[in-house]
């Protein structure tokens, strides 16, 4: 074969997978859907889920941009809309709710596949792939109605999007772009930080006498159609400062000065050499910086931000550069043997499919706590606090949080019953105790549905010389607790 006839080959091979690669990547496909759609509706869902669930069910979609507005700010809108249309179509059960998710899941997969094949080679995306589908993060994403699933897909979507308009600039490529880039904080606002991390990208092949004018056309076109919502944005952080535990802002870090200026003076530093710094590739796209920089640089600003602002770093909030990180792993480890590599996926592969039953999340106890309430009678209240989900510090701080109780959404998706739903201010514990007192007093019988710990509960408990409480469950984050007049058997003081 001639060497002209030898490169050509080479060439047409090098466009597209080869064939055994993507006959791997099918089963692997077709195991990791099996997986993700195992036990979909076995348990029932928790908090954040019920309340995916409660915002798809609104009439419209005037009703459920206002719902992240008026009661859980911090949400962003495109995944209750998406959801909304998905479950008129397949009903608002625990499968149908979960299932969307499952189908994001998979399109992530698929993209690490595609990612792999434009970035690296077929061998790399193929390892990729397998490391990332069984992975038991992946496996709880998958099982769970949020929008997780769906950020880590229109990440990923647009990653590769921009790399094509970066290496084969067309409009059209830059429209379609930009437009997954603004779908990215429609849906979390962690998305703003990552068109923050591939503007730097671009920065650095600015540095380097390269234009990308028309990748730079879908960053800011991506700016442009996320404008619109970006007062909405503002609003609701200026209500996170409160707290709300379970995913925002805490209470500041008490941190010296100087610690947090040698935080900043880390962040600036890392990112000058990311975008600034000696190319030690080979490959003139510079494939690993750029994973580094779209990973690394969205988990700094996490981290430098809790140490000079509020805690504000969680895990979830890096989902795609998680998924993403599959990739730089197999990438790293290929260019230094590709054998290695191979073992390295296997080996992975072997380790999750061993964790993943061990991997299932805690079972929530809503279908428990509604058949609990149904047999006690339909006339006893059942009480919920208003307010933020914060933490023992802030527990106090009067705010709008939540209007209908934070807890009430769950309860409601299981329990159809015709007893009061009460709603105390979780922020007054002395309004809250003398409505439980009155309300029990009246119905004979009520029941308390508490995100407080159980210091932080007592206060707003009635008195223990004239009604009895027991604590019927306690978790993580949510205490449920049955309340009735004294004289009806059993201790005076509360059961724990």
């Amino acid at each position: 074969m001639t060497e002209a006839g030898s490169a050509t080959i080479e060439s047409l091979s090098g466009d597209r997978p080869s064939r055994r690669p993507l006959e791997i990547f099918a089963a692997i496909f077709v195991a990791a859907g099996l997986i993700y759609s195992f036990h979909l509706g076995t348990d029932a869902l928790g908090a954040s889920e019920a309340y995916s669930a409660w915002a798809a069910a609104k009439p419209g979609v005037s009703a459920i941009v206002r719902t992240p507005v008026l009661h859980d700010p911090g949400k962003q809108v495109f995944y209750y809309v998406v959801l909304h249309y998905y479950t008129q179509i397949f009903g608002l059960s625990e499968i149908s709710l979960r299932s969307m998710s499952v189908i994001f899941s998979l399109a992530t997969l698929a993209l690490v596949f595609a990612l792999g094949c434009e970035m690296f080679d077929d061998n790399t995306a193929l390892a990729a792939a397998a490391m990332w589908a069984f992975n038991p993060l992946a496996v709880v994403f998958a099982h769970t109605a949020r929008m997780y699933p769906m950020l880590i897909a229109i990440a990923l979507a647009h990653l590769l999007t921009l790399l094509k308009v970066r290496s084969r600039p067309a409009v059209m490529g830059a429209v379609g772009c930009g437009i997954l880039g603004a779908a990215m904080p429609y849906t979390h606002m962690a998305g703003l930080l990552i068109l923050g991390a591939e503007a730097a990208i671009l920065l650095r092949d600015l540095s380097r006498g390269r234009r990308d004018t028309v990748a730079w056309m879908a960053i800011i076109l991506a700016g442009v159609l996320f404008v619109p919502y970006l007062p909405v944005a503002i609003r609701q952080s200026q209500d996170l400062i409160y707290g709300h535990s379970l995913d925002y802002l805490g209470q500041p870090y008490n941190y010296p000065l100087a610690g947090k200026l040698a935080a900043g003076l880390v962040a600036v530093g890392v990112t000058s050499w990311l975008v600034f710094g000696r190319a030690v590739e080979r490959d003139g796209d510079e494939p690993i910086r750029v994973l580094v920089a779209w990973i690394g640089l969205p988990a700094l600003a996490f981290i430098v931000g809790s140490v000079i602002l509020h805690p504000m770093f969680n895990p979830r909030y890096l989902s795609p550069g998680i998924a993403a990180s599959s990739l730089l792993i197999a990438a790293v480890i290929g260019a230094w043997s590709a054998k290695w590599r191979n073992l390295l996926a296997a080996g992975f592969v072997a380790a999750c499919l061993i964790m993943i039953p061990f991997a299932r999340s805690k079972p929530q106890p809503w279908r428990d706590l509604a058949g609990q309430v149904t047999a006690g009678g339909a006339s006893e209240p059942v009480f919920f606090e208003s307010g933020f989900v914060t933490n023992e510090s802030t527990a106090n701080v009067p705010n709008g949080g939540f209007p209908f109780g934070y807890y009430s959404v769950p309860f409601d998706y299981y329990f159809k019953g015709s007893n009061p739903r009460i709603v105390i201010p979780g922020f007054d514990a002395a309004a809250a105790r003398m409505t439980i007192e009155e309300r029990v007093s009246s119905a004979g019988g009520g029941w308390l549905v508490s995100w407080k710990d159980s210091n932080a509960v007592n206060s707003e408990l009635p008195d223990p010389k004239r009604f009895r409480v027991v604590e019927k469950l306690r978790g993580d984050d949510l205490t449920f607790y049955r309340i009735t007049p004294a004289g009806r058997g059993g201790p005076l003081h509360p059961q724990r």
